[in-house]
């Protein structure tokens, strides 16, 4: 035996073929090891991140969940107006958006100043006497000097259990009242062991600052409930909360856990996943046995398929690379078309079809913009004509009040134009020539309707007279001039009016004498939602829209820009393309290219 095994040994062959041997099984026992660890690593870094991904969703979960109930606050709020001081239409709009947001909340009800409350829950509705409970929420909802929305602290409702309120300040018949809405937490941490999955290795669960249970995680072995408090090992969960890191790992009776956490900016809640890996470690053995047999089998396939397969796959996949590659450098016109029947055949088929609803899909996002914007100007132009017109209206309203009805005929002919102007016409855009016409006679009602002189002074290149502008872009500005320069037409006063063409731009001015204003107002004036706005609303509406309506059609250079300084006055610029040079620029280049 031995001098046989000798006489294979000194076989070249044979040797080669140990060393091959050999060489194979270390390398696959060693790719096998290092794949386990690999797997092991990543499977653990794609629980954790599922785990963080888990948190965001709660995070927007409760952010969509709070936006909901601010928007069911904000219609009650804004619906108040049509009430009339009515008690029982409030009672009906109250039971109304309790039955369309049952399912996230347990009770929608106004408190009034005496603690008793009009509930829109058929048990409130009829127990609705006055409880001391209800005045923390009452004061809540007027602790908040701008009218936001308030959340309370997790607290024991009487009549919807744990529970967390919303309030808004709100009048009702005069009478100084809040509204409430209770949040159904039950079914929020329905909705919350959705989005976990049911898994047993994570429970997602919400506290307050104070360490309070909001939401508690459902079944879980890591921890227990005590009045409201998590608690483990003898230690409270406000532990958690004062814990400075994101993410950190812990101990919790016996089990090494990892606790991820965030605030929630909205309603300040501290939102938590505990991740323990029970299940991962179980995986990972089966997947410890599973790599044992994957090691035998995978050295007796690979030498005889590993070549086959190689010439087979190989060909095709580096014709679909180069194809993908010049997708990447952004050719969207590639086309992978192959005659071969099997799977490659099939992916290049499927990806032709990909890429030609990409390009459909790009085609339909363009369109969608171009709507968009279109719809945005319409929503603006909306704005400013019943502004318009309930100013005007009530011109004609003080001059018949001071008996002055001689005029009544000239200012109705003047306000006929002017509707005929702003209202009836569709066009959103006419000549400076149509805008100053209208602005004239704007001015010809408020000199009548203020007994005074507002001299408008026309500085106008006559080119511009026929340049388009946009459709009552001038008349709100001239407006604020009297109403704000001019002490609301109490005083007379100059309006300069002017218009040039410079750098391939109409430039066109209105500018008073009046009182002015300072810098910051003057910054605030274009802003959609300036913070703390301590001057008229309207003025910066009107001018907010005009700069709005101006950038939409022409786009970002052209718009509005006003100068001010108190004392001295205010002067607003408006930019409009310059057509008659862009006609010539567009005429040029037509003769370049011939």
């Amino acid at each position: 035996m031995r001098d046989w095994i000798k006489k294979w040994f000194h076989n070249i062959s044979f040797r080669l073929f140990l060393v091959c041997f050999v060489f194979v099984l270390s390398s696959e026992a060693i790719l096998s090891g290092l794949s386990y660890r690999y797997i092991k690593n990543e499977i653990t870094s794609s629980q954790l991140n599922q785990a963080t991904q888990l948190l965001h969703k709660e995070e927007e979960y409760i952010d969509l969940y709070f936006l909901l109930v601010q928007n069911t606050i904000g219609q009650l709020s804004t619906s108040a107006a049509s009430w009339r001081n009515d008690l029982t239409a409030a009672q009906a709009a109250l039971e109304n958006a309790y039955r369309e947001n049952s399912v996230m909340l347990t009770d929608v009800y106004v408190i009034r100043k005496d603690l008793s409350i009009l509930g829109g829950n058929p048990v409130t509705k009829v127990i609705n006497d006055p409880r001391d409970d209800r005045d923390p929420l009452y004061k809540m909802a007027y602790s908040n000097a701008y009218g936001a929305v308030t959340v309370s602290q997790p607290y024991q409702n009487f009549f919807s259990g744990w529970t967390v309120t919303f309030t808004k300040a709100i009048t009702i018949a005069g009478e100084p009242m809040a509204v409430a809405v209770d949040l159904n937490l039950t079914a929020m941490q329905e909705r919350l062991q959705k989005i976990g999955g049911g898994s047993n290795d994570l429970q997602l669960g919400i506290m307050d600052k104070e360490g309070r249970v909001i939401l508690e995680p459902a079944g879980s072995r890591l921890f227990s409930i005590v009045d409201h408090r998590l608690r483990f090992d003898d230690r409270d969960g406000r532990e958690l909360v004062e814990s400075k890191d994101d993410v950190f790992n812990d101990h919790m009776n016996g089990t090494a856990v990892t606790i991820m956490k965030s605030i929630n900016p909205r309603t300040k809640w501290i939102v938590f996943a505990f991740y323990d890996g029970t299940t991962l470690q179980t995986s990972l053995k089966r997947m410890e046995t599973f790599f044992i047999g994957l090691l035998l089998l995978g050295f007796l396939l690979s030498v005889l398929t590993a070549g086959f397969v190689a010439r087979m796959i190989r060909t095709p996949v580096y014709y679909l690379i180069r194809k993908i590659n010049q997708v990447g450098h952004g050719d969207l016109n590639v086309s992978i078309s192959s005659a071969r029947r099997d799977e490659f055949g099939k992916l290049a088929a499927t990806f032709d079809d990909m890429l030609g609803q990409i390009r459909t899909l790009i085609e339909h996002v363009n369109r969608g913009e171009r709507k968009k914007k279109e719809l945005e100007i319409q929503v603006l132009q909306s704005q400013i004509n019943p502004h318009f017109l309930y100013n005007t209206l009530g011109s004609i309203s003080n001059v018949v009040a001071f008996g002055r009805y001689h005029e009544v005929d000239n200012i109705i002919e003047a306000l006929i134009s002017i509707l005929e102007y702003g209202i009836t016409e569709f066009s959103d855009r006419v000549n400076l020539e149509q805008e100053l016409r209208n602005v004239k006679d704007y001015l010809y009602i408020q000199k009548i309707r203020y007994d005074c002189e507002f001299e408008l002074i026309e500085e106008i290149d006559p080119v511009t007279l026929e340049l388009p502008v946009l459709r009552m872009a001038l008349q709100p500005i001239v407006e604020n001039s009297i109403f704000h320069g001019y002490a609301g037409g109490r005083k007379s006063g100059a309006i300069r009016l002017s218009a040039v063409r410079r750098d391939g731009k109409l430039i066109v001015e209105v500018e008073d004498q009046g009182i002015g204003m300072t810098p910051d107002k003057t910054t605030e004036l274009l802003l959609e939602d300036p913070v703390g706005r301590n001057f008229d609303h309207r003025k910066r509406i009107g001018l907010y829209n005009i700069h709005q309506r101006i950038r939409l059609n022409y786009g970002e250079p052209y718009g509005l820009s006003v100068w001010s300084k108190p004392g001295r006055g205010t002067c607003v610029t408006l930019t409009f393309p310059d057509d008659i040079a862009q006609d010539q620029h567009d005429e040029r280049g037509r003769g370049e290219a011939q």
